[in-house]
């Protein structure tokens, strides 16, 4: 839809990021009214978690948007925090509160700045809720991947929707994440839009887990292995610990104060898994009472 390029303002004395729209799409009105309509509403939009928006001017006859530069690139197989997830979902919902859905969240829309600030950018697609939708209803927009099941439908994206998005995107880019953040993300996944938290609950939440000591997140230390011992392959492992276990119950059948029952055999030993497997299992049905 559009070219970026890196630039630098003369007035403002700073670079800038130079958003263009494409040659072949200039003559499109449809396009270029959609662009345009970007340019409004991200200018409308002032806040630290979104990217800024400094003028509105042409190219060679085509609009472009003048907006910051962001360096340190997009968040397309990166890592958040979840304190960033959090300003996220703050500048999410600063944009809720002003009618505007984004509708295309993903981690190619996510930016970080040269200070390691990230901020969400591109609404391209964005609908501002008291001005008439560019596209036709039904029209599908955003990105397969991160689209909420009313997107998908068809159907007008609200701010639910985006809460989806947003939790999808989380659930990428937080890597290994605490019960909490697992429990509330499956809550932003809700089919039912209205079953999901608001961008502003979801900036909450993600506070207050984010303000919670580091301990219950770090990861559990592997035990260490004594010297020269062999490492099982998995289904051996089960079948030890099953054998274990029916081992410890023949000893209780066995030893049991004045029992009359014969006192049971080991299970059966073999080098080949699956025939280990099908003795204990026929050691079960022969002793368990």
């Amino acid at each position: 839809m559009a070219v970026v390029y890196a630039g630098w303002h003369e007035q403002l004395e700073r670079p800038v990021a130079l958003k263009v729209l494409a040659e072949h799409l200039a003559g499109d009105r449809e396009f270029r009214s959609r662009f345009l309509r970007e340019a409004r509403i991200a200018a409308r939009l002032q806040h630290p978690s979104l990217v800024r928006v400094f003028d509105i001017t042409q190219l060679d006859g085509r609009p472009a948007i003048v907006m910051e530069l962001l360096p340190g690139g997009t968040l397309a197989g990166g890592r958040l925090s979840v304190e960033e997830a959090a300003q996220i979902a703050e500048g999410l919902a600063y944009a809720h509160d002003r009618g505007v859905v984004h509708r295309d969240l993903k981690p190619a829309n996510l930016l970080r700045a040269a200070d390691g600030t990230v901020k969400l950018g591109d609404f391209g697609i964005a609908s501002a809720a008291e001005e008439t939708l560019v596209t036709q209803a039904g029209t599908v927009l955003g990105t397969l991947r991160y689209l909420s099941p009313e997107q998908a439908a068809g159907q007008v994206a609200g701010p639910p929707a985006d809460v989806y998005s947003l939790a999808v995107v989380l659930g990428e880019l937080l890597g290994q994440q605490p019960t909490p953040v697992r429990a509330l993300l499956d809550r932003c996944l809700a089919h039912d839009p209205r079953e999901r938290p608001t961008a502003a609950e979801l900036a909450a939440a993600l506070r207050d887990d984010a303000a919670q000591p580091a301990t219950h997140v770090l990861p559990r230390r592997p035990r260490p292995r004594l010297p020269g011992r062999p490492r099982l392959a998995p289904t051996l492992l089960l079948i030890g610990a099953a054998a274990a276990a029916a081992a410890a119950l023949g000893i209780a059948a066995a030893s049991g104060g004045g029992s009359k029952h014969a006192p049971v055999q080991p299970v059966p030993r073999s080098a080949d898994p699956a025939h280990q497997a099908r003795d204990l299992a026929a050691w079960l049905r022969r002793h368990s009472r």
